[in-house]
């Protein structure tokens, strides 16, 4: 741990022999590595050591002071202790507000949140700080306690210095897959778009190419999971094998493999079979079925050589809702003889038996 500035003024001043033994931060290693071998260099090229040391020495320990003191401000020995003297004695729970502790303060008032990590400026409780607002009456707080409320808020308004909350795992929504588009599904009439891109009615009010982390995003910065992580993985192409049969279309997704870190969330599948603009829920596969089952058969009768999406969602635990995961596999049913249906076996259903078979469409594949 390193010292303060006391602390190591005593250590140099009463105990010269020793001192050197108990330096351990980076900052303090930087200083004496550098340093010193500067120094003895000048002592060899200047008359008078003695004062010139007294000199740097006064300057190293203004330098190290100076590094010691942009430390991250801790919430509980440094923020804390203002609130207790000067706001507890109202807000122990007016108005809502609960200022006794930090899990307290970040649940904010009846009006909202009071503390936006990051942005002291619009922070509700810089602003009545700051304004001499509150507290009431003339037991304002002073400039420097002011101060190091909008430090701690700019700094991430964190409960401990260094540590942060959030989504760890990589394999959930993340702002990488986010702005190169691959969370937007379309499924009939209806476009299903999960971007974090500042449009509140898709995943926030945050944008990933300014550098925000959305709700359940990844947070590459977060050191504490907060089980907030939000997953996108649906089973969809060459996880899906459909089977054509007469009265229907089978399909099978068992290879479909989430991580285990969203499998263990994985509630339940839902499927719609859309052709063109029209969608249809698969009997047993509605929002108000829950099963794990990983496969089906859609009995209906089918047209040949016409294209159908089936669009597969996931719902996990801690998504909003199901459609946050889903994947879209295509087939195009094709059956030997009669293919355009004009009712006898030509040209005309070679070309579409070719065409089915190019597209690797014809009963299989996904």
């Amino acid at each position: 741990m390193p010292f303060t500035g006391g602390q190591f003024r005593y250590k140099y001043e009463i105990e010269p022999r020793t001192w050197y033994r108990n330096l351990h931060s980076v900052t303090e290693y930087i200083y004496f590595t550098r340093l010193i071998p500067g120094i003895l260099v000048q002592i060899i090229f200047y008359k008078n050591g003695v004062e010139m040391i007294r000199s740097v020495t006064k300057y190293f320990l203004s330098i190290c002071l100076f590094g010691l003191s942009f430390g991250l401000v801790d919430y509980d020995s440094e923020i804390q202790p203002i609130f207790n003297l000067k706001c507890t004695q109202c807000h122990g729970n007016s108005a809502g507000l609960n200022l006794s502790s930090y899990a307290n303060i970040m649940l904010g008032s009846n009006n909202g949140d009071v503390v936006i990590p990051y942005n002291h400026s619009t922070s509700e409780l810089w602003i009545r700080a700051n304004s001499g607002q509150m507290p009431p009456g003339n037991d304002d707080l002073t400039d420097e306690q002011v101060g190091l409320i909008a430090q701690w808020i700019d700094e991430g308004a964190l409960e401990e210095p260094g540590s942060s909350s959030g989504c760890t795992d990589p394999n959930a929504y993340n702002c990488e897959d986010s702005m190169a588009g691959e969370y937007i599904n379309e499924v009939g009439p209806i476009i299903y778009d999960y971007s974090c891109d500042g449009d509140p009615t898709h995943a926030g009010s945050e944008n990933c190419s300014e550098e925000e982390i959305c709700e359940g995003y990844y947070d590459p910065e977060a050191t504490e999971d907060d089980g907030s992580c939000r997953y996108p993985q649906a089973p969809h192409g060459d996880e899906v094998v459909f089977d054509i049969e007469e009265n229907g279309i089978s399909a099978d997704w068992s290879a479909f493999d989430p991580p285990s870190t969203a499998l263990e969330y994985l509630d339940s599948y839902h499927v719609q079979r859309c052709v063109g603009e029209g969608c249809t829920w698969v009997a047993g596969f509605t929002p108000g079925d829950i099963n794990i089952t990983t496969s089906f058969f859609d009995e209906f009768v089918y047209e040949d050589g016409v294209e159908i999406k089936y669009a597969i969602a996931v719902k996990y635990l801690n998504n909003p809702y199901w459609g946050w995961a889903i994947g879209a596999s295509y087939i195009t049913p094709c059956n030997l003889g009669d293919l355009n249906g004009d009712g006898g076996y030509n040209v005309l259903d070679i070309v579409a038996l070719a065409n089915c078979v190019l597209a690797d469409s014809c009963g299989g594949g996904g």
